[in-house]
């Protein structure tokens, strides 16, 4: 298990103008730049994650442009192992409320060999032994893992929650657009 470095991934818009907005956004709001990689920056705050996902959103609704795709929170970080993630998912889920649940993998895991998984055997894996209703369309709670490079290694940031807390600026702009 690696040490909580991080607790926010957040994705934008390719280019160094995009990176730099950010950047200076996420400063001005007080958050500590762990990494960025290309379309990608890895903050920490000392705040709740979603609570500062949340102030984050508003600040780029106050700001009028800044590139920000997707804003997400982390509850916990892991190796990319998928033994690794699944003890940390069913350890979340445990604290979760009630109802049914869904698992979206952004990136792949690793067997216990080393071996890159399919994205849909590590899902398969992970949801084994979980005693809820699988609801991929609308559920109650959402796990959400993301492998990210964090200063050369491999992590996964995982997030278990309410689906509405991982924001997706870019889906609420094409939604504002199609009313």
């Amino acid at each position: 298990m690696y040490r909580q470095d991080f607790n926010l991934i957040i994705t934008h818009l390719p280019g160094y103008e995009s990176k730099r907005a950010v950047i200076y956004l996420l400063r001005d709001l007080g958050l500590w730049i762990v990494d960025s990689r290309p379309n990608i920056v890895v903050a920490r705050t000392w705040d709740d994650p979603v609570k500062a996902a949340h102030r984050l959103k508003e600040a780029v609704s106050e700001s009028g442009y800044v590139p920000i795709l997707r804003i997400i929170p982390v509850r916990r970080v892991t190796n990319p192992y998928v033994d690794a993630v699944r003890e940390a998912v069913h350890a979340e889920l445990r604290k979760a409320g009630e109802g049914s649940f869904a698992i979206r993998l952004d990136g792949y895991l690793y067997d216990d060999n080393g071996r890159l998984m399919h994205r849909m055997d590590s899902i398969r894996f992970i949801a084994e032994g979980v005693d809820r209703k699988v609801d991929l369309s609308d559920p109650d709670i959402l796990v959400y893992i993301k492998v990210v490079r964090v200063k050369g290694r491999y992590m996964a940031g995982i997030y278990v929650g309410i689906p509405g807390n991982i924001i997706s600026l870019a889906k609420e702009k094409l939604e504002g657009m199609e009313r």
